[in-house]
């Protein structure tokens, strides 16, 4: 198999993420023909990264599709967790990453900075992500014990947003995004202890900072 990726991208992250924590051989390598060209779009109808290229030359896009295709295939090393009720409290982590965090607060300080508008005037998506945070406080609260149970789908869906967001937050002047938020700064710690989450959190921060210049 073969993951065409985007070592920025945070969707593309997340399976790459996957792929490291498992130990997965499948080849990852740049989109064959650039993204958002009309070849691309010909290609691979949805016309964005992650694509997962299946042994029979099939396509399979959307980071979560995959995610879950690769654990259906190598169910030996699995990262779901047992019973309907922690499989939903898993997605519950994916969900708020994808309807949440990054809609109301990550994609905008991101289109703020590729526009060229600056940073100045961000008062509102500083409180957006502020209200994001404390959001994902009381989800935490409310899930069990993340310290308590095995790394899973939803904490990889999860961590490439939270990544970025700690790394737009100073350029706005937040230097500590996560000082009033004690239950968030120790899952970030959590999840960055999984040797498969850094190893893809390193990638993608290298591949952010190279593409704002620094």
């Amino acid at each position: 198999m073969k993951l065409y990726n985007l070592d920025h991208s945070p969707y593309a992250t997340r399976v790459r993420m996957q792929i490291h924590a498992k130990g997965l051989d499948v080849a990852i390598q740049p989109p064959p023909v650039p993204l958002g060209s009309a070849e691309f779009v010909a290609r691979f109808p949805l016309g964005k990264i992650p694509v997962l290229e299946l042994d029979d030359g099939s396509h399979l896009p959307d980071s979560w599709v995959i995610m879950e295709y690769l654990e259906d295939v190598t169910p030996a090393t699995s990262l779901c967790p047992e019973g309907a009720t922690a499989m939903a409290q898993m997605q519950l982590l994916a969900r708020y990453a994808d309807t949440y965090l990054g809609p109301s607060a990550l994609f905008p300080l991101f289109s703020l900075i590729t526009s060229g508008a600056g940073t100045e005037g961000a008062e509102a998506q500083m409180a957006a992500l502020d209200e994001e945070l404390a959001r994902l406080e009381r989800l935490l609260a409310y899930l069990p014990d993340f310290e308590q149970r095995a790394l899973h789908l939803g904490d990889i869906a999860l961590a490439p947003h939270l990544e970025y967001v700690l790394l737009l937050a100073p350029m706005f002047g937040i230097q500590q995004p996560l000082q009033n938020y004690a239950r968030v700064a120790a899952w970030q710690d959590w999840v960055r202890s999984d040797e498969g989450v850094a190893r893809g959190a390193a990638e993608m921060l290298t591949a952010v900072k190279a593409f704002f210049g620094g």
